[in-house]
C-alpha cells in the first residue's frame, strides 16, 4: 500500500475522531478560544517536528510563502465557520461533519482544473467518488 493512502486514512480517522471532543469543547468555549488554543498546539507540534526533523524555514520560497497563507486563510475561514457551527446546540455531529465534508467535490474539481491533474488520474472515477461524498451530504442533512 503506497504511504499517501495509508496517511490520507489515517487522518481521516484523526480528523473524523477529532469532531467529538471539538463539539463538547464548543458547549463552554467560545469558537474563537477554541481556534487559538488549536492554533497554539498546531504550532509547538510542528516546530517539534521540524527540530525533529531537521527542517527549517526556506524564506527563498517568497511565491510559496503566499500560496501557504492563502491556504492558512482558506482554512481558517473554513475552521471558524465549523467551530461556529458546533457551538450551536441543535448542531448534530453526525449531519454536520457529513455536510462540511462534502469540500471533497471542491477539493477534487479545484485539483484537476487548477493543477491540471487529468492526466494522472481516472478522472471519471475521481469526479463520481467526489459526487457520492457530497449526495452522502446531502442525504444526511434532509
Amino acid at each position: 500500500m503506497p504511504l499517501w493512502i495509508l496517511l490520507g486514512l489515517t487522518a481521516a480517522l484523526a480528523l473524523g475522531a477529532g469532531n467529538i471532543p471539538q463539539k463538547i469543547a464548543l458547549a463552554e468555549l467560545s469558537p474563537f478560544a477554541y481556534g487559538v488554543l488549536v492554533g497554539i498546539v498546531a504550532i509547538v507540534l510542528n516546530l517539534l517536528a521540524m527540530w525533529y526533523y531537521g527542517d527549517s524555514f526556506n524564506f527563498a520560497a517568497k511565491r510559496e510563502w503566499g500560496f501557504a497563507l492563502m491556504a492558512a486563510i482558506f482554512f481558517i475561514v473554513g475552521s471558524i465557520c465549523i467551530g461556529v457551527g458546533f457551538k450551536q446546540s441543535e448542531t448534530n455531529v453526525s449531519q454536520f461533519v457529513a455536510l462540511f465534508n462534502t469540500n471533497t467535490l471542491v477539493a477534487t474539481v479545484l485539483g484537476l482544473i487548477i493543477l491540471k491533474e487529468f492526466g494522472k488520474v481516472v478522472v471519471w472515477k475521481i469526479l463520481l467518488g467526489a459526487v457520492l461524498v457530497v449526495a452522502g451530504g446531502i442525504l444526511v442533512t434532509i
